[in-house]
């Protein structure tokens, strides 16, 4: 069990890096139109372009001197949105949930409790598709996720349909669904591509439970579509990973449902489908965490008496492709980190530590994990829970005597930027090729900006990027690999006649 410092290891003042605040510039900057290292003359309280940030001190710092400490800083309210914000309308009706960018940053698919996916064109913000095909309209969708794009695939020659992209998208009835787009050549839409979407796979967690992976000879039968909607398992992790060592040749589906995750290999299924590719689940990995119960971590009774038994539930899985790890955020308040391999065998998986905060750590105001994020390094992880709070994780590997170990250690508690008490959705390291920053969301509707590598409690963010939606709780946030579109998704009863929006911020 890793464990933070102890209280008298923490410093009272923080320190910010200057490479993180010439990150957080190009934020804000962005954002409001100026940067934070602004005099404290251009704030007035009629700034439109004023944000809830803590601004970094006068521009006139030189190198050598002592970095700035948050009592420097100077906090304003932001009063008006940000300038650089796109809203796309008209697509769903109800909240959402998921959202994620194509790898080429060139669409957008969403998921919603309206039980369907959208996909929106980034560069126009315009919705495109809207994808429903076999869904039971009573589960909402949770989750999309792309696989890699498929450019250095595509046959040129004339007039054959091409397969640009694979979408992944899965819901509270515990399915995994597979959607292809193709384009064909020569097809323009104002000079651009036309993108026909089609459903080409799917596989139901819930029979694969509880026949014991037996469903190709099992039909589903009306009580498992209804009468069973409270015992089907809701899915929270979906991730495509690509790992040359451990999973190699293989186009891995990650899956996490109650207290597993699975691994799965997405194959084409045959000839079949024409030029449309149908594809097949072909089981790799299970993997089943149970509550550590070992007298020494007390763990979080999640639910509390509407979960009697102490029921486990992984909230969020994440796979590190630098370094073959994967982070399970479960609802005992522990991250379980495990490796996987490729063994003579086939693929198999160690478990590696156990990260969590000692019992009593935050009195009574813990709770359970609702995401993870890892670093493009593998080697930091943060961790955010339900009580408000982000925690930034160390790993390193150690060679001692030819074995190969993990040592994990807590760098810092994020606790402030934050309506206090209220849960966080999420964070997501950024900010260049170190990713100096890390970005948190949650139900107060704010966007935060930390530092990355900040060490100790740390009470304030470097900067506030989105405090204006008070009435739309964020569950989603993506940024596009070049960092150039950061995309937000939620909502609560601000729907209306337009549908839900979501917002588009240009970088």
């Amino acid at each position: 069990m890793a464990n933070p410092h102890d209280g008298a290891d923490y410093r009272p003042e923080v320190e910010f890096r200057p490479n993180a605040y010439r990150e957080a510039n190009v934020l804000h900057t962005a954002f409001f139109g100026r940067p934070l290292r602004s005099s404290s003359s251009s704030y007035s309280s009629s700034s439109s372009a004023a944000s809830d940030v803590n601004d970094s001190p006068p521009s006139n710092a030189k190198k050598g001197e002592p970095s700035p400490q948050k009592n420097d800083l100077i906090c304003t309210k932001v009063i008006t949105s940000p300038m650089n914000e796109r809203i796309c309308m008209g697509g769903h009706k109800e909240v959402i949930f998921g959202l994620s960018f194509s790898p080429d940053g060139k669409y957008m698919a969403t998921a919603s409790q309206d039980s369907t996916i959208c996909i929106w064109d980034v560069a126009s913000h315009r919705l495109k598709a809207t994808l429903s095909e076999g869904i039971n309209i009573k589960f909402e969708c949770l989750r999309v996720a792309w696989m890699g794009s498929k450019d250095d695939e595509i046959p040129t020659s004339a007039g054959r349909v091409r397969e640009k992209y694979l979408l992944a998208s899965a819901g509270a009835d515990g399915i995994v669904r597979l959607w292809s787009a193709t384009i064909a050549d020569g097809s323009s839409d104002g000079g651009g591509e036309i993108l026909i979407w089609k459903s080409v796979g799917e596989l139901d967690h819930y029979l694969w439970e509880k026949n014991n992976g037996a469903i190709d000879d099992v039909e589903p039968s009306i009580e498992d579509g209804d009468k069973e909607e409270e015992d089907r398992p809701q899915i929270y992790g979906l991730q495509f990973v690509h790992s040359k060592t451990a999973l190699p040749k293989m186009n891995i589906l990650l899956v996490s449902t109650n207290d597993y995750i699975y691994l799965w290999n997405i194959a084409e299924d045959g000839d079949e489908g024409g030029d449309i590719k149908l594809r097949r689940f072909l089981h790799v990995l299970s993997i089943r965490f149970t509550n550590l119960n070992d007298g020494v971590y007390e763990a979080n009774n999640f639910g509390g008496p509407r979960n009697p038994d102490n029921k486990l539930f992984v909230f969020d899985a994440q796979y590190s492709e630098s370094n073959d790890l994967l982070g399970a955020a479960l609802s005992d308040g522990t991250c379980r980190v495990i490796s996987l391999h490729d063994g003579d065998d086939g693929p198999f998986y160690q478990e590696r530590c156990v990260l969590g905060l000692p019992p009593g750590y935050f009195g009574t105001k813990g709770g359970h994990l609702t995401s993870l994020s890892w670093d493009q390094s593998g080697t930091r992880l943060a961790t955010c829970i339900g009580s408000g709070r982000v925690v930034l994780w160390l790993l390193q590997l150690v060679n001692k005597n030819g074995i190969e170990e993990l040592h994990p250690g807590c760098l810092s508690v994020l606790e402030g930027g934050h309506d206090v008490g209220r849960p966080m959705y999420g964070a997501k390291y950024c900010g260049g090729k170190e990713d100096d920053l890390l970005m948190t969301w949650g139900v107060d509707g704010k966007v935060c900006v930390w530092d990355s590598f900040s060490i100790g409690t740390v009470t304030s963010p470097l900067c506030t990027l989105i405090s204006h939606l008070k009435e739309y709780p964020i569950y989603a946030l993506d940024v596009t690999r070049g960092e150039r579109q950061i995309a937000i998704a939620g909502g609560g009863d601000v729907g209306g006649f337009f549908g839900m929006p979501v917002y588009i911020y240009d970088i």
